[in-house]
């Protein structure tokens, strides 16, 4: 069989047709990598991986593997050297399958100069070396078994006739009705119910997992049983042998797969393991009793960036259909695919009232010149009735457009998963806004009542000292109260945090009256929380200071130039700082800097070792605090504060409680305070959580009253600069953190590395690199073909 094996590569590399057709591959690679302009450009993707390779290696792939197979029985067949190959001493096994492995290892031969495109973008990385080289390495498993299926699509159509044009004809149209003529045709609306049984018939379904790096055992039974059914095939139509053979060959081929398939190996060898789902998520997607439907709004002409997080999406939401056992399902779709401009811009407005918020990019026009477009980097979830809307884009304007496409990669199963959960949740929590303390009002938490509300029922109500009126919810938030918090609220708040409630505070120990200021100034005042002994015992003291931070908004500040005219100017105001978001924790990973307003620091107490405390926010490290009472003026905003001044941040903002509480009512009469006889206080709680946050405004949207009727605006949204902050998702995260405790949120820390080229150099250094990878192979090929033509007749005048 071997010796076969080397006649065959012997005799493809003695005519100058394989060396045509290897060039002519690489070419292809070369210039659609390198030269051309467009979304397959590896320059100017900016990205240091080779994704266009094995993507369009599939393809060109039609064109040079039936070009090196079509001669294998055709050739041999019209010059009649077909008998003298069988009055041989080798069995017809031997003859397919050496010719198979012969027209294999050129295949691998026209693969190995594409090592010049990993060393060039190893090179070029913005780190040099910050290739995901195991992710490569198992594309480059996925481009050889693939050639394995059409080298044996290719030995089948060779041993058909003896023309090999018509070999290679046949060879091309049934390697692309294997790899996508299956995907076309589950498409069909008579196949829709066993769309995806048909799918899996074809190449291209078991491909796309290998060639993003990632190895299961079925995708590889899958390869294994398509390369014996076609070289059994050319076994049945060369008819040296009983066609019994070839089926029991098959069968077996065929049960060994099955059983192999069996044993669920899938191995991620990418280096961050981007495509290893966590525990949780694959319990939920296992666990799925119904189908699940996930369109994608992020389709038609994109950017290079929104490609790339297109093809994230596709992956992870591939993953997700595969652990789920197909019962995700999932499209694109283009919304500015229709031609006609008011139906476009119909179903944008339709796509924006169901929570999908769009960017405006700007793309190619499709005529060389280049248009501002607006996409839809979001999805929504489907189960019965139920649709949940999900954006995923991260954007932090203070981060690197790549940054924020990176995270937000990085964020895609969390944000994907949790809307699937929710879809099919069979119970839905219910979370409440505690109201009678002179809370923020509902239209002032309205965006954030409206957010959480996609996830949870949300309640408002009084507690009125009705003892267990609020342990049915999955937790509780208290909006900034301004008035007293009597003691039987008290005690009802405290003893269900004793049975595992949880709650978000949000309050202050300093009132500021905003609206003086456009007066020109307002004094901060001391008013002490009446809850400030609960807090203290749980873990957390809110300070009675105000934060002054140098990083912080632009407020617009009214000034006259010389010749009288008034006019605003944009001028930081200390008083509202932007706060920083831990990166180390998930609630708060990768958020936006988060907006407010007169707000005081949280400290941190006890040293009680069942409780585990969290920083989540925190001031810049410029900072300072102020003690009330202090006038607070407009003219600040005009005066230059020495540097040296803020020196005392990061000062804490938010903190995260976890663990076991003693009651604040321990040791306490609470039947005197509840006027029931023999009531007792639960005095130590089941393991729960809070979180603390010494600012009420940074849960208030604010409010529009055009038009005469309230509207509420963005969480978040600074009217002035129109620049939405991170308000909204870090409170909607404090929820999620809080309510849930299936580990979902934990994998908002999931960290990828960044691989990206050096821009600066790939700009000084362009056509070097592009001469390099376009010229190189070939000259390896050329190279390779001389010295072996070289030592080839050296050995036979040696003979001679």
């Amino acid at each position: 069989m071997f010796t076969l094996t080397r006649k065959e590569i012997a005799g493809f590399f003695s005519s100058l047709t394989g060396y045509v057709v290897m060039i002519v591959f690489l070419l292809a690679n070369s210039l659609i990598m390198w030269i051309m302009p467009g979304q397959w450009n590896l320059l100017d993707s900016g990205y240091a991986g080779l994704d266009t390779l094995f993507v369009l290696s599939p393809w060109l792939f039609l064109f040079l593997v039936p070009a090196v197979t079509m001669r294998l029985f055709s050739e041999e067949t019209k010059a009649g050297t077909i008998e003298l190959l069988w009055s041989r001493p080798v069995t017809d096994g031997a003859v397919i399958y050496g010719k198979f492995l012969a027209s294999l290892f050129l295949v691998l031969m026209a693969l190995i100069p594409a090592i010049i495109f990993v060393i060039s973008v190893w090179i070029l990385g913005e780190t040099p070396g910050n290739l995901d080289r195991g992710g490569t390495a198992g594309s480059f498993i996925g481009l050889l078994l693939l050639a394995a299926v059409y080298s044996a699509i290719g030995l089948f159509a060779s041993s058909l006739t003896s023309n090999q044009v018509i070999a290679f004809i046949i060879a091309a149209v049934l390697s692309f009705i294997m790899f996508r003529g299956f995907d076309s045709l589950s498409l069909l609306p008579g196949l829709s119910a066993a769309g995806e049984e048909v799918a899996a018939l074809g190449i291209n379904e078991h491909y796309r997992s290998i060639s993003r790096g990632v190895l299961d055992m079925r995708d590889i039974a899958y390869f294994i049983f398509v390369t014996v059914l076609f070289c059994e095939a050319a076994r049945l139509m060369l008819r040296r042998s009983k066609w019994t053979r070839a089926v029991v060959i098959t069968s077996a081929t065929g049960a060994a797969c099955i059983l192999l398939s069996m044993i669920h190996i899938r191995v991620d060898l990418t280096e961050d393991n981007r495509f290893t789902l966590s525990e949780p998520t694959k319990e939920i997607l296992k666990g799925l009793q119904s189908d699940v439907t996930v369109n994608v709004y992020l389709d038609g002409e994109l950017p290079v960036p929104f490609r790339k997080l297109r093809r994230s999406v596709e992956q992870y939401l591939d993953e997700f259909r595969i652990t789920s056992g197909r019962k995700i399902k999932y499209d694109f779709v283009n919304p500015s695919g229709s031609p006609d401009r008011t139906e476009r811009d119909r179903f944008h407005t339709d796509l924006m009232n169901r929570g999908l918020n769009p960017v405006n990019v700007m793309a190619s026009d499709g005529e060389g010149g280049r248009t501002q477009k607006r996409i839809f980097p979001s999805l929504t979830v489907a189960s019965g009735e139920t649709v949940i809307p999900v954006n995923f884009l991260r954007n932090n304007p203070t981060l690197p457009p790549e940054t924020n496409l990176l995270h937000s990669t990085e964020g895609l199963e969390y944000e994907i998963i949790r809307a699937i959960a929710t879809a099919t949740a069979d119970t839905v929590h219910t979370v409440a806004f505690i109201e009678g303390h002179a809370e923020l009002d509902e239209i002032q938490v309205a965006d954030l009542t409206l957010e959480l509300a996609k996830f949870y029922n949300i309640d408002r109500g009084v507690i009125g000292g009705r003892r267990g009126i609020i342990d049915r919810y999955a937790a509780i938030i208290l909006a900034a109260p301004r008035n007293e918090i009597d003691e039987k609220d008290k005690f009802i708040i405290d003893q269900y945090i004793m049975n595992g409630g949880r709650v978000l505070w949000l309050a202050e120990e300093v009132t500021v009256n905003p609206d003086s200021l456009a007066a020109g100034a307002t004094v901060a005042l001391y008013e002490p929380l009446t809850i400030s002994d609960m807090l203290f015992r749980y873990g957390a003291r809110i300070n009675p200071v105000i934060v002054q931070d140098a990083d912080c908004m632009l407020i617009p500040l009214k000034v006259s130039n010389p010749g009288g005219d008034a006019q605003y100017v944009p001028t930081p105001w200390v008083y509202y700082p932007l706060l920083r978001p831990s990166q180390k924790h998930p609630v708060t990973r990768n958020l936006n800097r988060v907006k407010a307003e007169f707000a005081g620091t949280v400290d941190t107490v006890g040293r009680d070792q069942g409780i585990k405390k969290s920083i989540l926010l925190t001031t810049s490290p410029e900072a300072r605090t102020v003690m009330p009472p202090v006038l607070i003026s407009l003219e600040e905003a005009a005066e230059m504060m020495p540097d040296e001044m803020f020196n005392a941040g990061p000062l804490p903002v938010a903190v995260l409680l976890e663990g076991t509480f003693r009651s604040a009512f321990a040791n306490r009469m609470v039947a005197s305070i509840m006027g029931e006889e023999g009531l007792v206080a639960a005095t130590e709680s089941k393991p729960t959580k809070m979180i603390v946050i010494a600012d009420g405004d940074i849960i208030r949207n604010e409010v529009s009253w055009s038009g005469g009727a309230p509207e509420p605006l963005t969480l978040g949204l600074d009217r002035y600069t129109m620049q939405t902050f991170g308000n909204k998702d870090f409170l909607v995260n404090c929820v999620n953190y809080l309510v849930n405790d299936n580990g979902l949120i934990e994998m908002r820390s999931r960290e990828l590395k960044p691989r990206l080229l050096d821009q600066a150099r790939i700009k000084k250094e362009r056509g070097l690199w592009q001469a390099v990878n376009t010229l190189l192979p070939v000259i390896i090929i050329i190279l390779a073909g001389l010295t072996y033509n070289i030592l080839r007749r050296r050995r036979y005048l040696s003979v001679k």
